[in-house]
């Protein structure tokens, strides 16, 4: 009897202290993740579950010795009398169908019940308050006005053909971007963007053509030459909203191009960030929750709250999400991160050491990319001085004392000559500066 009733309270007592244990964690993620207000409140709500968890556990163990009072070295565990009449029996749950009890005095029983349905209480709260919260998924957007209206009249005609399993490319492409609409979504705004276009296009035919005509409605060479003008305007009505679907379904790719490069800038210092996050020890879900919920890497983060999405979302185990989402992101080097990530969690090896050594190499990758972009600075830089300074210059020069010494060159004075070769030297700037926008990365 007396052992049953140790194994019991020792039992609930291990309980209790895994408890509080799982509580003392959740304080520390609380104070890592969110902002000062809600840490403080949460943290109190926190702390009183603890205490009324520590008061039970006291409870328990100012049993004990009551419990052992009439035992004896001498006699057998199971002839120790015990009376009935000081202690009593109290439910705390049930753990694998089995409703478990502890043995408590009778005088203690209205303190462990209050204590009990305290911490019981608490702990409700914060749970249904987590799942009202912390697995809401993130960055989920209502759909604006313009998604509505193109649904109302496209969204029959985009999931016909997703059905018959078209635009696959699109889908994981509209995945890699973070675009915060369904495909349908997108298809149906493409389809209704065209459609405007097109009536558009109509209006313009209709009006260029009857003003074309008003212009002289008896001259007939005028009309001949306006035959011109009317398969010019009729072209841009047909082609106009073709060249609108083309730049709708090309968005996609032309944009994946762009987010590759800014998360391959900011992926080292990632690595970097999540190694350090890894040697405290702290549960390996709640590093990409650090991640995701920081502002230092606004590129990156939106990969890690996808990860957080597929745990929290859709129930997948980290090992699952971290193979998802390597698929879903727009970096080659991140879904490798994602990938080796997966596979030491599930290897069961060290994550601080393979987080320190995917950081150096890199960094070390970084490094070398940025000695590319200096080298290629400098001949940008060689060429521009060439093509924009020196030759526009020289060129002028000898024009000028051409046409000075031998008379006008090619029909124009020297103003003209100047004009025109001011001309030249802004469109030449202007396509420079075209091209290192294209050719420049975030740092």
């Amino acid at each position: 009897m007396v052992l049953e009733i140790l194994t019991q309270n020792v039992s609930a007592e291990k309980e209790i202290i895994r408890e509080i244990f799982v509580l003392l964690s959740q304080i520390q993620n609380i104070e890592r993740l969110q902002a000062f207000e809600k840490r403080k409140s949460e943290t109190k709500m926190i702390n009183s579950s603890i205490n009324s968890l520590i008061e039970q556990l006291k409870i328990i163990n100012s049993s004990l010795p009551q419990v052992l009072e009439p035992f004896s070295p001498y006699q057998k565990l199971s002839e120790v009398p015990i009376e009935k009449s000081k202690f009593v029996k109290v439910s705390i749950g049930t753990s694998l169908g089995q409703e478990i009890f502890i043995v408590i005095p009778k005088e203690e029983k209205s303190k462990f019940i209050k204590e009990y349905n305290l911490s019981r209480d608490i702990l409700k709260r914060m749970r249904t308050k987590e799942k009202r919260t912390v697995e809401k998924p993130m960055d989920i957007k209502e759909s604006g006005f313009y998604a509505r209206t193109s649904n109302i009249f496209f969204l029959n005609l985009s999931v016909k053909l997703l059905d018959k399993g078209y635009f696959q490319k699109l889908r994981v492409d509209l995945r890699k971007i973070n675009i915060s609409c369904l495909l349908a979504t997108y298809l149906s705004m493409s389809f209704f963007t065209a459609f405007l276009v097109f009536a558009a296009a109509i209006f313009f035919f209709i009006f260029a053509t009857f003003f074309s005509f008003s212009l002289d409605p008896f001259g007939i060479a005028l009309a001949e030459l306006n035959a011109v003008g009317i398969l010019r305007n009729f072209a841009i009505l047909i082609f106009s909203p073709i060249l609108t679907l083309f730049l709708f379904w090309a968005y996609p790719f032309l944009e994946i191009q762009g987010i590759q490069s800014t998360i391959e800038s900011e992926l080292p210092f990632v690595t970097i960030n999540m190694a350090a996050i890894a040697g405290s020890g702290i549960e390996p879900t709640n590093i990409f929750k650090i991640i995701a919920f920081g502002d230092e890497y606004p590129a990156t983060k939106k990969e890690m709250k996808k990860v957080i999405n597929q745990v929290n979302l859709y129930g997948y185990d980290l090992v699952t999400a971290l193979k998802n989402s390597a698929r879903e992101t727009s970096s080659k080097k991140l879904a490798e991160l994602f990938n080796g990530l997966s596979t030491t969690i599930s290897g069961g090896g060290n994550l601080t050491d393979f987080l320190n050594k995917r950081s150096e190499t890199l960094l070390f990758e970084y490094r070398i990319s940025k000695e590319k972009d200096t080298k290629s600075a400098e001949t940008f830089m060689d060429l521009y001085i060439s093509m924009v300074v020196t030759a526009p210059m020289v060129m002028t020069l000898l024009l000028v004392l051409m046409s000075v010494g031998i008379g006008p060159v090619i029909g124009m004075s020297p103003y003209m000559l100047g004009m025109v070769m001011i001309v030249i030297v802004a469109a030449i700037n202007i396509l420079f500066l075209i091209a290192l926008q294209l050719k420049s990365k975030p740092s």
